[in-house]
């Protein structure tokens, strides 16, 4: 049985005609002719702390004021749509991308994606074709994602011994050709990173760099002009996350992008809600962002300021900080002694956070290494020893996706995220991508939201796409991944770390909400909130775990005002 809701603050004339009577039901129809919006036939699956089932919606302005019993808010203006019994949850918040990066990949990049593509040689055939339309001599730039299949180095040069080619696995890892080495100047004689950080660079017998893992090189940059790249943004938002049901982003962009932001949010186009997290990778950045102080929260509901985001070590398998060695997350090599490295060093890391939290800021690390989240640990601690804040939220971005059962290390590590109140930012779309040699790891959960949840942990979810997964930036993608832990390759991954589809669902709301300072105006259906919703064509609660990320998005609902309509996608368009 639904239990009603009603809205208990004050909106001014409005407040009138919420008079409940003893046992909390409407007396009588609102005395202002009824809510804007109401939503009827639905199964509201709320998200609120008792996690209340509810059949109906009442909107005005764009805010919620009823949930469960809305007869007396429907008035003669009142639009009323019947969902037909389908599924009506808060809309979804994804607390980690990049929209930026995104926009880029899908404006100047050749689609190698492995699946669909079979092999190398149909990779080549794609680039093949990509060339015809491209100047002699012009830079190839292929888009693929984790672990994929790609060509060897030799069939490269062998295609293409005119072109550049850049072929990437993710924004960490790239391949290159001989051409591209050349124009690069990545011969025997370049450097290699310095040692302790977090780039590697993998040679070839005669010393030619033919990898590149989380190294800046002086890649040619492609024109991106402020107009076209302002729309790329835009449709970025719009394809791929409110039409996802998506309705908030917590983004990790440029000061370029973040202006775009602000201009399309003038003109009444920006898509969803979007949270700006300045990335720092250097200190001046920092010190150059806290001089004009900012903190975290400032702006609207539409446009705010997020955390400051620093990057620490790499990624899993190749360049993350960590105690033991690890095999190569791409898939190519073993190397014995390689244990990663960080950005920064410890005093530095802690120098950073500590004048972050001074400021205000809220801060999220990325660390993917056990030794990496252990130098953010200390450097947290010594934040708030510094500048004590009870409520500071700091985050730990990919914390639980790769616990190493090192139980000495890992046990005092969670205990210390329980006591810290630090909130591991989960990216589980990527345990699809796990390959048989990933997951016969020794010693290693992957993606080990069971236990983290179970220590009393809220992970919140994100997709953390630059272009490599764009399916995934659909939440459900993700709750299925969580839920059924099933990789591409048909293989079940440690299914003892599976959480139940609420919790799934909660990642992608109240607990991203909290995550980002949000859940006083989103992440829950209760009065009083923000009126964001996704209309789902199937109950993600009672469909099979294996099939809910093809359940259809039907409709996208933002500020009580239907942004996305699968049935009339270009009468909704943003």
């Amino acid at each position: 049985m639904e239990t009603p809701m009603r809205l208990s603050t004050s909106f001014g004339a409005i407040a009138s005609a919420l008079l409940l009577s003893a046992t909390g039901h409407a007396q009588t129809a609102p005395a202002h002719g009824g809510a804007d919006l109401v939503l009827v036939n639905a199964k509201v699956i709320t998200v609120d702390p008792k996690e209340r089932i509810a059949r109906s919606v009442a909107i005005l302005g764009n805010r919620i004021v009823a949930v469960g019993d809305t007869d007396g808010w429907v008035g003669p203006a009142t639009k009323v749509i019947d969902l037909k019994g389908r599924a009506l949850l808060p809309g979804f918040i994804d607390a980690h991308s990049h929209v930026e990066g995104m926009a880029d990949v899908q404006a100047h990049t050749i689609d190698i994606q492995a699946p669909p593509l079979k092999d190398g040689k149909a990779i080549i055939a794609r680039l093949k074709e990509a060339q015809k339309a491209l100047p002699a001599g012009a830079w190839l730039r292929g888009n693929g994602t984790y672990n994929q299949v790609m060509p060897t180095r030799a069939e490269l040069d062998a295609a293409f011994p005119d072109n550049p080619v850049r072929l990437d696995w993710s924004a960490h890892d790239n391949l290159i050709n001989h051409a591209a080495a050349v124009a690069l100047k990545l011969d025997r004689t370049f450097p290699d990173p310095p040692k302790g950080s977090t780039g590697r660079l993998e040679r070839n017998k005669d010393g030619e760099v033919t990898i590149i893992r989380d190294y800046k090189v002086d890649f040619p940059a492609t024109p991106f002009p402020y107009a076209q790249k302002k729309e790329a943004l835009r449709n970025v938002l719009r394809d791929f996350y409110l039409n996802r049901g998506v309705t908030t982003v917590s983004d990790l962009s440029t000061a370029e992008a973040y202006r775009m932001y602000q201009d399309l949010r003038d003109e009444g186009a920006l898509p969803t809600r979007v949270r700006m997290n300045p990335f720092i990778r250097q200190p001046e950045q920092l010190d150059a962002l806290l001089t004009t102080g900012m903190r975290t929260g400032l702006g609207d509901d539409t446009l705010m300021l997020g955390a400051v985001k620093i990057i620490l070590d790499g990624v899993w398998g190749t360049t993350a900080a960590v105690y033991k060695p690890f095999w190569n997350g791409s898939g190519t090599t073993f190397t014995p002694n390689n244990t990663g490295g960080t950005s920064r060093d410890r005093d530095q890391l802690t120098r950073e956070i500590v004048a972050a939290h001074k400021a205000g800021w809220q801060v999220e690390i990325h660390a993917n290494g056990d030794r990496a989240q252990d130098m953010t640990l200390d450097a947290y601690e010594a934040a708030q020893k510094a500048a004590p804040r009870p409520d500071a939220r700091d985050r730990i971005e990919h914390f639980g996706h790769f616990l190493v059962q090192d139980p000495a290390r890992t046990e005092q590590r969670l205990r210390r995220m329980v006591a810290d109140r630090i909130i591991p930012s989960a990216q589980v779309a990527f345990l699809w991508r796990l390959t048989d040699t990933n997951i016969r790891e020794p010693d290693v959960q992957f993606f080990a939201l069971r236990r983290l949840i179970d220590l009393g942990l809220h992970p919140s979810g994100g997709v953390d796409n630059v272009g490599t997964q764009p399916f995934a930036t659909n939440p459900l993608f993700s709750i299925q991944r969580a839920v059924a832990r099933d990789t591409k390759y048909g293989k079940i991954v440690q299914p003892e770390q599976a959480i139940t589809v609420m919790e799934a669902i909660k990642m992608f709301t109240i607990w991203a909400a909290e995550a980002n300072f949000l859940e006083k105006s989103l992440g829950s259906i209760e009065p009083g909130k923000l009126a964001d919703f996704v209309v789902l064509g199937r109950d993600p609660l009672t469909t099979p775990k294996t099939k809910l990320s093809e359940i259809p998005v039907e409709m996208t609902i933002l500020d009580g005002k239907v942004r996305y309509d699968r049935a009339f996608p270009s009468t909704t368009a943003r």
